[in-house]
């Protein structure tokens, strides 16, 4: 099965690879610069993607897990933020780094991790529409 990219009515793009491309993906066009990433799928899948794709992340790397604070850098920083089960963000934090992300101009890769659709949660208005497409330009769905 190919991957597929569909162009969207905010200008964006998103990218989505099934699993079946999951396991051959070159992760070195998934690290590139500027490039968020959400990764669905269960948590023992999801957290081996990840292992996979830190060689790939660049540096300095932090990591948001629910129940801590945001871990939100200077704007002018650049690195990579993972965002572990996103769908847990406090509408607050959704909306922090909703505005962090429009003010750090593409510096930082998001890279956030779900169990759940978050599509379901946007439509129910429980997650940001804008920053649902922000965290997703690249979408990988390890479901079955």
């Amino acid at each position: 099965m190919e991957n597929s990219s569909n162009a969207f009515a905010d200008g964006g793009y998103r990218t989505y690879w099934p699993m079946a491309r999951a396991a051959h993906l070159d992760l070195h066009l998934v690290g590139s610069p500027r490039v968020n990433l959400l990764l669905i799928g269960t948590d023992v899948v999801v957290r081996a993607a990840l292992h996979r794709l830190m060689p790939t992340l660049r540096g300095p790397i932090q990591t948001w897990i629910p129940g801590a604070p945001l871990p939100l850098s200077s704007p002018a920083q650049s690195g990579t933020l993972i965002l572990r089960d996103v769908e847990y963000l406090s509408e607050v934090d959704q909306y922090r780094l909703l505005k962090w992300l429009e003010m750090s101009l593409g510096r930082m890769q998001v890279v956030s991790t779900t169990t759940s659709l978050l599509l379901g949660r946007v439509e129910a208005g429980l997650f940001d529409e804008k920053l649902f497409y922000k965290l997703n330009v690249g979408c990988m769905d390890l479901t079955d």
